[in-house]
């Protein structure tokens, strides 16, 4: 039981990580000059791999 309190803290450390990298990436793509390759239905940019879709 013990090993399974430990799994469940460090999984909330994780997401915790997780959230803060998410974060800290929708500022760099929000500041980012955007370079795209462009396929038939989507776009990505080199940069910071944004990945748009071109089907609307």
């Amino acid at each position: 039981m013990n090993r399974v309190i430990q799994i469940k803290d460090e999984m909330k450390q994780l997401e915790s990580q997780l959230d803060q990298l998410k974060k800290e990436l929708n500022i760099f793509r929000e500041n980012c000059n955007h370079e795209f390759v462009k396929t038939d239905y989507s776009q990505e940019c080199t940069k910071c791999h944004l990945i748009e879709s071109l089907q609307w």
